[in-house]
């Protein structure tokens, strides 16, 4: 799901050089509240591939492919309803796009690591990854070697989490029970990442902003209402940081 956020710019500060397992464990442990918000919605993606008529290996392959849940779901759901294979493309990263606004903020913080890099890095920027290190890196006390060290252990740990989940939901199959209440997963998972993102009264206008407008904008096609949500609460936050900055 989306979260809003504003990024900030890469800060200066003195780095220290600290052992890149440590800081991989660090990573995996600021990671692990995250993770634990999206083992249900994990589990009800899983229970949706079993559900559909995809086979177990073109759905679960779909969780490393796309990484990201809602738009995982949604091609799930329009796979198994024989949608034209274009309309899916598209609908996912329509649904996804918000997460170049993610990229663009985390780039400035690997800018000295080599193209390949880099490349590895992005496989696994998503609004928890993104909410989890941004945070960590401006605190200005790691160098790019650092940071990718700890990127490396949140990033494994959440998606390895995401994708086990799911391969256990998908052997459970039909046998979990209603009273897990899945279809509230997404919901959930939303509040957590809100709630982690609202630091500060610019983000707690683009929270507000967003939450009510993917509300308002919720039967919009292709599951677009998650990006005007975003695009729009961010502006919002930029606009209240601007105007907190001028009247100080």
């Amino acid at each position: 799901m989306s979260a809003l956020v504003v990024p900030a710019a890469t800060p200066t500060g003195i780095t220290v050089r600290q052992p890149r397992n440590r800081l991989a464990l660090e990573g995996a442990r600021d990671m692990t509240p995250m993770v634990i918000g999206v083992i249900p919605f994990a589990l009800a993606i899983g229970a949706a591939i079993s559900a559909s008529s995809l086979s177990t290996l073109e759905g679960l392959a779909s969780a490393p492919a796309i990484l990201a849940g809602s738009a995982q779901l949604a091609t799930v759901q329009m796979l198994d309803a024989g949608t034209a294979a274009m309309v899916v493309i598209a609908s996912a990263f329509v649904i996804n796009a918000r997460i170049l606004l993610y990229g663009a903020g985390l780039a400035p913080w690997f800018g000295d690591l080599p193209l390949r890099r880099r490349l590895l890095v992005a496989t696994t920027v998503i609004d928890q990854t993104y909410l989890t290190c941004v945070p960590r890196f401006e605190r200005g006390d790691l160098d790019a070697s650092g940071r990718a060290a700890y990127y490396a252990g949140a990033s494994g740990w959440l998606a390895g989490a995401f994708v086990a989940t799911q391969v256990v939901a998908v052997g459970i199959g039909t046998q979990l029970p209603d009273s897990l209440g899945l279809e509230l997963a997404a919901p959930l998972a939303m509040a957590g990442l809100l709630a982690k993102s609202m630091t500060s009264r610019p983000t707690v206008v683009a929270a507000v902003v967003a939450g009510g407008l993917a509300v308002a904008a919720v039967g919009l096609p292709m599951h677009t209402s998650l990006l005007v949500a975003t695009v729009v609460g961010i502006a919002a936050g930029r606009v209240a940081r601007r105007l907190a900055e001028v009247a100080r």
